[in-house]
């Protein structure tokens, strides 16, 4: 009678501590599936969301201003390019004055020249 007690009591410990092991993996895995969403950002966030989005969109239309300004410069160079090419001279030679000692030279040289030829 003892050894059939026995067994029972470690059959019903055995499946007792299946059953235990069994319900922890299930309630685990389900707090895992439900966690998910506390670990994303807030929902107050869908505001910052729509700011960024209307932010990357002024951006992206801005470029698009950019590009058809361009556009239109370079259409404009294409048509006169010495007149380009005379305004970016001048507007380097504006940017770097002490750089052109050389033309300021041979310019000077020039006016000596028209000045001892007259």
């Amino acid at each position: 009678m003892q050894r059939i007690f026995a067994t029972m009591k470690q059959a019903l410990g055995n499946s007792l501590l299946i059953l235990g092991i069994l319900s922890f993996s299930i309630v685990s895995s389900l707090l895992i599936f439900f966690a998910t969403p506390s670990l994303a950002a807030p929902v107050s966030t869908e505001g910052q969301k729509l700011i960024q989005q209307e932010k990357l969109d002024r951006n992206s239309q801005k470029a698009a201003e950019d590009r058809s300004y361009s556009y239109e410069e370079q259409l404009e160079a294409a048509k006169d390019p010495d007149k380009v090419y005379e305004k970016n001279v001048k507007a380097y030679k504006d940017s770097h004055p002490g750089e052109n000692l050389v033309e300021e030279a041979t310019e000077g040289a020039q006016k000596l020249i028209k000045n001892a030829t007259k």
